[in-house]
Order: structure tokens, then sequence, then C-alpha cells
């Protein structure tokens, strides 16, 4: 009997289903959590058609009032895929989802645009854009030039220029913090080599060649959706685009 009530309640609980059941989106603005302005609703959606019209780049925000208990990074895979954004053919996309209950966001990105959005630029838009505005509950401001700063980087690999885009400038970091800190982890883990084989004779050599190695080769798997048909009014940026697991996600 209480087998029975609790598989009842898992299936009627919608935090408890295994996959959430996601509306038609009406455009690049899905605003569930009400904290976008009009204003700011009409500009992402005028950006993010713009962006889509001269580079079939999709870029679409959503804003949920609570996760349900799910991590923001499963549910952004699990809406990018039943939305499908971007093209079937190209998966060049990204979503921008906020949780505002759990103060969460997140920056997913089609397998197809990982190339140009990639973790580091993604950080970099979280960081500098999203979360600054995010914290003094300026919801639409930070989507707007979140999106904004994504279709930069769309408009430049294209070639194109977008007239009604706002340009966002982001700053780089040191050197240092981008590249010469994995070159010194390698570089230490090389000496440790180094050392274990002279004073070692040479045993154990092969343990710390492995790592070394992995570390060089080894990567973490993506995971990707379906979609629908296109769909949302005007925009058509909903054609049945995967995600690819990359992306940055941080609390404000």
């Amino acid at each position: 009997m209480a087998l029975a009530l609790l598989l009842a309640l898992s299936l009627a609980l919608p935090g408890w289903s295994a996959a959430r059941e996601w509306p038609r989106p009406q455009g690049p603005v899905a605003d569930y959590a009400h904290v976008i302005s009009a204003d700011y609703a009409q500009r992402i959606t005028q950006a993010a058609a713009e962006l889509w019209e001269k580079t079939k780049v999709a870029v679409v925000v959503a804003t949920l009032p609570s996760l349900e208990g799910r991590p923001i990074e499963e549910t952004a895979v699990d809406l990018y895929r039943a939305w499908g954004i971007g093209e079937k053919a190209t998966s060049k996309g990204a979503l921008i989802l906020v949780a505002v209950g759990e103060r969460r966001v997140r920056i997913e990105v089609g397998y197809g645009f990982e190339a140009t959005l990639t973790d580091l630029m993604s950080g970099r838009i979280r960081d500098q854009v999203l979360i600054p505005l995010l914290k003094e509950g300026d919801y639409g401001q930070a989507l707007y030039l979140g999106t904004a700063a994504i279709a930069q980087l769309a408009a430049a690999e294209a070639g194109v220029t977008l007239t009604g885009v706002p340009e966002v400038k982001l700053k780089t970091r040191a050197r240092g913090s981008d590249g010469w800190g994995g070159i010194g982890f390698f570089l230490a883990l090389f000496i440790a080599y180094i050392f274990l084989r002279y004073f070692r004779g040479g045993r154990g050599g092969g343990f710390w060649t492995g790592l070394f190695l992995g570390s060089m080769m080894g990567g973490g798997s993506r995971g990707g959706g379906g979609g629908f048909d296109s769909f949302g009014g005007g925009f058509g940026g909903f054609g049945g685009g995967m995600s690819g697991g990359g992306g940055a996600s941080g609390d404000f």
C-alpha cells in the first residue's frame, strides 16, 4: 500500500517526474518566473530575431520560478531537447536559463555552436554580464546583454553586422589564468615523472606516463537531445537542434 502511494505521488508531482513537460514557446523569451519587463522582452526578441535572420544561430532565454529539486544542468539539457533550439542540421544555438528560486544561471550550448561559444567564453559571459546584473535583480537587462554577447560571437563568426544589438565588451583574463595554469600542471607532472624515473631506476614510470597522457587526452562525455519541428511564432529558432553539453553554470 505504501509503495503504491509512493508511486502515485511520483507520477502526480512534477518535481518527481523523470522529465518535465514543457509548453511550446511562443518566441525566444520564455519568462515563466515573470521577472522580465515587457520592454526587455521585446529587446531580447528583436535581437534574437535579427541574429537568427542573418546567421541562423538561435538564442533563447528562459526563467523558472524553481528547479523543483533538479540540477540546473539537467533542466537546461531537458529544456533544450524538448524545444530543439537551433536547426536540426547544424544545432547552432544557445539557451540562457535562470532559476529565480535557487538563484542559479546556466548557459547551455548547442553542439554545432560549441567551437564559437566555448566553455571559456560562456564562463566570461556568465561572470561579467549575467551574474553582476542578476545579483541586483535586473533580470531583463542581464538576459538582454547576455543575448547580445552571444550574438556578437555568432555575428563575428558569420561575418555579418547586427544593427539592433548593443556591443558588450568582455574582459580577457590574464594570460596565466587562461592558459599557463594548465601548462604548469602538465609541466609539474612531467617533472614528477622524471624525478621518479631517476630515483627509482625507471620503476613506476608507466603509471606517471599514463597519468600524463591521460590528462592530455581525456575529456568528458557530452549529452544530446532531439527536438520538435519549427514553432514559436515568427522566430524560427526551434528546428530540432541538440545540446552538446557545453556551457557554464553559476550562482548569483
